[in-house]
């Protein structure tokens, strides 16, 4: 915990009850009208405290770098997505998935297809006299006809 440099207290959730004034190494912290209270000059920015506090009032306060902003550019503002956005992205993640459960029954259709238009793989095709490459002399269709579905 070096980057701690102090903690601060967040009195609205300080229930007062001391645990945090009885693990303090170096005294820093004191009850002050029932509620917990940093001596800044004291505090070494353990971070005991913090871990010891059953109600999470106490907080380390981090150090960070200021940098100054050039006079005439605007702040970036954070990036925060609208509800439509948030809402969408559930929506799409949802879409997504159907689309990809249909995408695979086609493949398994497609492939099904295929494997049934195989010679070799067609069980028992020896046996009512077709030959391996098709024969029939129709370019290796094997004289089968197709039916048209519909109704």
């Amino acid at each position: 915990m070096s980057e701690i440099q102090t903690v601060w207290v967040d009195v609205n959730r300080c229930t007062g009850c001391g645990a945090c004034v009885e693990v303090c190494p170096t005294g820093a912290i004191t009850l002050v009208n029932g509620k917990a209270s940093v001596n800044e000059t004291l505090c070494r920015g353990c971070g005991v405290c913090v871990d010891a506090c059953p109600e999470g009032a106490i907080q380390p306060v981090l150090q960070g770098e200021m940098v100054p902003a050039v006079v005439g550019e605007r702040a970036p503002r954070p990036y925060r997505p609208s509800p439509l956005v948030e809402t969408a992205g559930a929506a799409v993640a949802v879409a997504g998935t159907g689309l990809v459960v249909r995408a695979a029954q086609a493949l398994g259709r497609a492939v099904s297809r295929w494997l049934a238009r195989r010679p070799d793989a067609a069980v028992g095709s020896s046996a009512r006299g077709a030959s391996p490459a098709g024969g029939g002399g129709r370019g290796g269709r094997g004289g089968r006809r197709r039916r048209r579905r519909g109704g």
